[in-house]
C-alpha cells in the first residue's frame, strides 16, 4: 500500500514537472525588452509613434516586446529606446 502511494506521488510529480515545462519562456529577449504571449501584433516605432492604432489588429502575438516607455527605433527587429530618444 505504501510502496503504490510513493509511486502515484512521485508519477504526479513528474507529471506537474512536464506540463509545468511546456509554458517556461524559453524565448531570450534583447534590451528593453521582455517576452509576452499575448503582444500586440502593431508595435510602436520611432516612426509612427504619434499616429494612432486604430487599424490594428487585436490578436494576439507571441514574442519580445518593448517595455513601458520603450518603442522600436524604425521596424520589428530594430532595438527598442526611449520614447524621448526618437
Amino acid at each position: 500500500m505504501a510502496y503504490a502511494l510513493i509511486s502515484f506521488i512521485v508519477l504526479a510529480l513528474f507529471m506537474s514537472s512536464i506540463i509545468e515545462c511546456r509554458f517556461v519562456n524559453y524565448e531570450i529577449c534583447g534590451p528593453n525588452e521582455e517576452y509576452n504571449r499575448c503582444g500586440t501584433q502593431c508595435e510602436q516605432t520611432c516612426d509612427n509613434i504619434d499616429r494612432s492604432q486604430h487599424l490594428c489588429n487585436h490578436m494576439c502575438a507571441i514574442g519580445c516586446f518593448c517595455i513601458d516607455g520603450y518603442v522600436r527605433q524604425s521596424d520589428k527587429n530594430s532595438l527598442c529606446v526611449r520614447i524621448n530618444a526618437c
